[in-house]
């Protein structure tokens, strides 16, 4: 599929057509199988056909296909930002989802007949699953007046409940930055109460107000930065861990990034050794655990003790 995308995209870009050998060449494909990927496109109902110039014959796209789109978009941007309908699914319940919706239906209806039956043929090449996610239609004008209380730069104050405790508290914060990470909608804001930057859970602000002042936001701040010092979303003192995986689950961690401070090393066995810079907390620790027998922490001894308790725990629920 990628392959006749790719075709697509380089017919657009030739006003004159392209031969099949051309194609092939530019692909790095036989020239059998760019003829099939031809032909699949015009059977999937696209607008191509071949045009004779002597000899040779040249594939095209039709030029009233070229014209036809309202906005400066090629035919495979349209298509790429149609295909990704299933990634913003994330949004779903917020704000954010009428909007995308909404700009869906306008690339339906700039994208001929031919092309939507083309993306109704290929839309079960590809499917996309975000895992579980929150329902945020509770949420929903929090995660708007938050977003729009971030770009207009306004102070707000919020009744916040700590997933650990359950204890509310009313604080006044300015709003930096509104974060989707896992599924989950976060406001990353200077607490004036802690006078530091947090991280608030949408979900968890249990009413708010903007209020009427003004902030600015320091011009050195970085999510990046500010990331940095978390594995995932908690935040804290980084320690250096250092853990092992068998050669059966080598792989998992060598193909994805986890951390940018992580450095993978190969091991004589097959296996890796893996060490990253994070804080210790019930994110580091569910990840390694994950993994099972498969990983054995080295460093920090600390680390190895709260693993082994945990382990111990569960090996209990099931005597």
């Amino acid at each position: 599929m990628a392959r006749q995308w790719k075709i697509i995209q380089i017919m657009e870009t030739r006003r004159t057509g392209i031969s099949g050998a051309d194609l092939a060449k530019e692909l790095k494909a036989a020239l059998r199988t760019v003829y099939r990927d031809l032909e699949a496109i015009q059977e999937a109902g696209y607008p191509i056909y071949t045009d004779k110039d002597g000899k040779n014959s040249y594939w095209k796209l039709l030029d009233n296909f070229r014209k036809g789109f309202p906005v400066p978009l090629t035919a495979t941007e349209l298509m790429a930002l149609h295909t990704s309908r299933e990634l913003l699914s994330v949004f779903d319940g917020t704000i954010f989802s009428d909007s995308i919706e909404t700009l869906f239906q306008k690339v339906k209806a700039a994208l001929p007949p031919e092309t939507l039956d083309y993306l109704q043929n290929i839309s079960g090449g590809i499917k996309i699953d975000l895992g579980p996610t929150k329902d945020f239609s509770r949420v929903k004008e929090i995660v708007k007046e938050l977003s729009e209380a971030t770009a207009s730069r306004k102070s707000v104050e919020i009744l916040y409940q700590a997933v650990s405790t359950g204890r509310q508290t009313t604080r006044k914060v300015d709003p930096y930055q509104v974060w989707v990470m896992n599924g989950v909608f976060y406001l990353i804001a200077h607490c004036h109460v802690r006078d530091a930057i947090r991280t608030f859970a949408m979900d968890r602000i249990k009413s708010f107000t903007v209020l009427d002042e003004s902030f600015v936001m320091p011009e050195n701040f970085s999510l990046e930065d500010y990331l940095q010092s978390a594995f995932r979303v908690m935040r804290g003192s980084p320690e250096k861990v250092r853990f092992r995986l068998t050669p059966g689950a080598a792989h998992i961690v060598r193909e994805r990034i986890w951390h940018p401070t992580q450095e993978i090393r190969d091991l004589p066995d097959g296996g890796v050794e893996i060490s990253v810079e994070v804080p210790i907390n019930y994110e580091i620790i569910s990840w390694i655990m994950g993994f099972g027998s498969a990983a054995q922490v080295i460093e920090p001894d600390s680390l190895r003790k709260r693993i082994r308790t945990e382990l111990l725990k569960a090996a209990d629920q099931y005597t």
